[in-house]
């Protein structure tokens, strides 16, 4: 064992007295015998691994065991994905194989490619470990220069240690890379098939030929399956399974149309009168609920029951049988179509409907809804009947064409009637909300379905008439899954907001006012998200698109040496909110325990509760960053480039950010301050990054650009504190007494109880107008925000005194004449005093 891995301090104090001493004799040696520096060198290296053996040890440590199980594992895989890449590259040069097998090549290569991705990342690690050895070690020696032997040995043997280590991950790398190209290639493959298939052309179903040629397929077809039929009920042991089955098959079918109708039913009927009776939040979100669940279990497990009793016969020659939890696809559409149509337009119960639409509306959109369940499993129907007859691609135009007419026809139904629907959303969001200025977002989308309904209603018959039949059906039956698809998500959404409002709002009546606040809006992005993929799969994307765009979520991608990922971004989110948050509590402690026992003014307070606001936003943004693993160096580049262009960009708003900054520095405005700029005069508000509010004396508000404020020039009334001077000017007549009018000016003034005595105040003649003596009366007041009030006392009081004092205040007077009046009278004529105007 090496003694680096003796325990105790004792074996670590040796080790440094022997590195010591290894230093020390090789220092001594360079400089007594520095001719002799190369010719002594291999005896420093032998006596340093005399004294210092833990550096030879250390250069080259042992692989441990299970990391050579994994080295040996990962290159036993990679092998295998070799032969398994050598078998698919083999298979996709092959134009015959089916789709069906590509899936399942491609499924195999996926988990081989997934599986030495992991041993990737395990095997990384050493490597990892190793570069970073080396670069402790610091850059090689240039050319020329040498470095200590310990050194020089330590990093050859390490160089050599990561080019062993790097082996099997190169080998890894490889595989990788060679089977994501053949995923990438079968993916190609699969969607040029798919599209290939939309744009086939085949017999048009409006020939007689191809009528003909389909009667006598389905006839001889037909004619198979009663044959097999009467084979099995001919056959003794199928006839005695079938005589001992037949009990339990009644009993079973009995039970289904039981459970299927009656007891269905009756507890629709139960649940719509306990509905009816419903008062709280709480009780119609339960009651809705389980309306839900009657309208799906009830016919699954009915239909189950009597598939359970028919299927296992096989008598229409079918390999496979079915188990109870295995419907038919054709049923279970039928069965969501039927709990669809009464739960999304509730024909019965229109008090708690979710569309506002009346009960004629409801009845028709429940019609609508089950028709295209029947078509819709009808085209299931036939999709299984051509892989079970596999029926002539004239046969299936043939069987195809009304199937996608009647589609086309309830698409063009189904356009008309969300047409009338969006009428109503819009009259009903009028009506709740007094909206003017148009439909709102909702309403928009569902008018966007209408045109397009009708482009499909008229194109999809027009192609299958031309033999285009996979394109026509890939026009109409997409489109219906998407309205049923769109149809439930709405149903989803008012249970799950319901359930949840009703969790918040316990007890409360359903009369209440409460809308949900963020519920709605959580619930339905939440819907929303989760109907992606179907809408996805239903389009034309296969189940491993889907993985495939998980996959990039979850693991992300790599923009310019930042990776960036759905647990980046959430990382980042909730690290950012919580710090955000923090921040806020802090604001608040501050501004309601700390700021107010201190003796700041209120400029001070405000400035350093924004400050914290400023520095915690700060703050919040690089703890985000940096608990997402973000290394932001490499975007340093990238960030100075841009920034000049910002700069220009932006030179206005960074002006007015740095003059907020400056505001709140300086503080040469704060708020509650009385200030007056640019012809504007009252409160200031708040300064914010941009701008600063200011309140008028109107309850108006003005933003001024902060800039503004450090650059221009600002009246502060309230800057140096509340005191200020009033002017209060007055003018008397040339009767009166100067001196009577200063003394009762003076008094005037000094009795008011806002007249700061000290500086006292003072009443000056100022000049001698046309009409009057000016005086004004000038004083300090204690508070300069109620100078208005003052001024009107002062006045009242004025004009008291001097009436009492028999003082008057002139006022201008004017002598009007009018040129020209006697020729105007003359004009006018006499009249009389009782003569009235024309």
């Amino acid at each position: 064992m090496s003694p680096l891995a003796r325990p105790g301090a004792e074996a670590r104090m040796a080790g440094a007295l022997r590195l010591a001493a290894c230093l020390l004799l090789v220092l001594a040696a360079q400089l007594a015998l520095p001719a002799q520096a190369q010719d002594q060198a291999q005896a420093q290296d032998d006596q340093a691994a005399v004294l210092f053996p833990e550096a030879e040890e250390a250069s080259a440590p042992p692989q441990s065991a299970s990391q050579t199980e994994l080295t040996q594992e990962a290159l036993k895989f990679a092998s295998s994905t070799d032969v398994l890449a050598d078998r698919a590259e083999e298979r996709i040069g092959d134009e015959t194989i089916p789709t069906p097998a590509l899936e399942s090549l491609r499924a195999e290569l996926v988990t081989h490619r997934d599986k030495l991705q992991q041993m990737e990342n395990q095997l990384a690690s050493p490597v990892n470990d190793l570069k970073d050895r080396i670069k402790a070690l610091g850059p090689p020696p240039a050319e020329g220069t040498t470095e200590a032997p310990e050194v020089a040995r330590l990093r050859e043997s390490l160089n050599a240690q990561l080019t062993e280590a790097q082996a099997p991950v190169l080998v890894v790398q490889e595989a990788i890379q060679r089977s994501s190209a053949l995923i990438s290639e079968i993916d190609r493959i699969i969607r040029a098939r798919f599209s290939n298939l939309l744009l086939s052309h085949g017999a048009s179903p409006l020939r007689p030929a191809t009528w003909i040629i389909a009667a006598e397929e389905l006839a001889a077809d037909a004619a198979r399956t009663a044959a097999h039929v009467r084979s099995v009920l001919n056959d003794p042991v199928d006839r005695a399974n079938i005589v001992r089955r037949l009990p339990i098959n009644i009993l079973l079918v009995i039970a289904g149309l039981a459970v299927t109708f009656s007891l269905r039913w009756r507890l629709s009927d139960w649940i719509d009168g306990r509905l009816a009776e419903a008062t709280t939040l709480s009780s119609v979100a339960w009651i809705v609920a389980l309306r839900n669940i009657n309208r799906l279990v009830m016919p699954a497990v009915g239909a189950g029951l009597l598939f359970a009793a028919l299927e296992p016969q096989g008598l229409v020659g079918r390999a496979e049988t079915r188990s109870f939890f295995a419907l038919p696809e054709y049923i279970l559409v039928l069965i969501g179509a039927s709990w669809l149509g009464g739960s999304l337009f509730a024909p019965r119960s229109g008090a708690h409907r979710i569309l506002p639409i009346d009960d004629a509306e409801a009845r028709s959109g429940a019609r609508l809804v089950g028709w295209i369940g029947v078509v819709l499993a009808l085209a299931f129907l036939l999709v299984e009947l051509a892989t079970w007859w596999e029926l002539s691609p004239a046969t299936q135009s043939v069987l195809w064409f009304p199937v996608i007419l009647a589609g086309s026809l309830l698409l063009w139904r189904a356009a008309r009637q969300i047409r009338r629907l969006a009428h109503r959303m819009e009259r009903a969001a009028a009506a709740d909300r007094g909206e003017t200025s148009g439909p709102g977002i909702s309403v928009r989308l569902v008018r966007l379905t209408v045109p397009i309904l009708r482009l499909l209603a008229i194109f999809a018959p027009i192609h299958a008439a031309l033999g285009y039949i996979p394109a026509a059906a890939f026009m109409v039956f997409p489109m219906l899954m998407t309205l049923g698809l769109a149809g439930s998500a709405l149903v989803v959404f008012d249970l799950l907001n319901k359930t949840l409002v009703s969790l918040v709002t316990r007890g409360r009546e359903t009369s209440g006012d409460f809308d949900g606040g963020l519920i709605p809006i959580l619930v339905g992005t939440l819907v929303i998200l989760g109907s992606i993929p179907l809408i996805a799969l239903i389009w034309g994307a296969r189940p491993s698109d889907i993985r495939d765009t998980w996959v990039l979520l979850r693991d992300g991608v790599t923009v310019g040496g930042i990776p960036i990922s759905f647990q980046v971004v959430v990382v980042f989110v909730a690290v950012f909110g919580l710090a955000v948050a923090a921040t806020r509590v802090l604001q608040s402690v501050l501004k309601s325990t700390v700021l107010p026992r201190t003796r700041l003014d209120p400029g001070a307070k405000n400035a350093v509760h924004a400050g914290v606001g400023y520095v915690g936003f700060a703050l919040a943004g690089i703890a985000g960053v940096s608990a997402a693993g973000v290394d932001l160096s490499s975007l340093a580049i990238v960030a100075g480039a841009l920034s000049v262009g910002i700069g220009f960009g932006l030179q206005t708003v960074v002006s007015n950010f740095v003059s907020g900054i400056i505001l709140l520095i300086e503080r040469p405005i704060k708020e509650g301050d009385w200030i007056e700029v640019g012809g504007f005069s009252g409160y200031v508000r708040g300064i914010r990054v941009r701008s600063t509010e200011i309140e008028t004396f109107d309850r108006a508000s003005v933003i001024v650009p902060n800039s503004d404020l450090v650059a221009g020039s600002v009246l502060n009334r309230t800057h140096a504190g509340i005191s200020g001077r009033l002017i209060v000017p007055v003018g008397v007549s040339y009767n009166s007494d100067p001196r009577e009018v200063e003394r009762i000016l003076m008094e005037i003034a000094e009795e008011h109880p806002l007249v700061l005595d000290d500086p006292p105040p003072a009443v000056i003649f100022m000049s001698f107008g046309a009409d009057c003596l000016n005086f004004e009366i000038r004083c300090r007041l204690r508070d300069v925000n109620f100078m208005l009030t003052v001024h009107s006392d002062m006045n009242f009081e004025i004009i008291a005194r001097f009436r009492a004092a028999g003082i008057s205040i002139p006022f201008p007077q004017r002598d009007v004449h009018i040129q020209g009046l006697d020729r105007i009278v003359g004009t006018i004529g006499p009249r009389t005093a009782g003569e009235e105007p024309a």
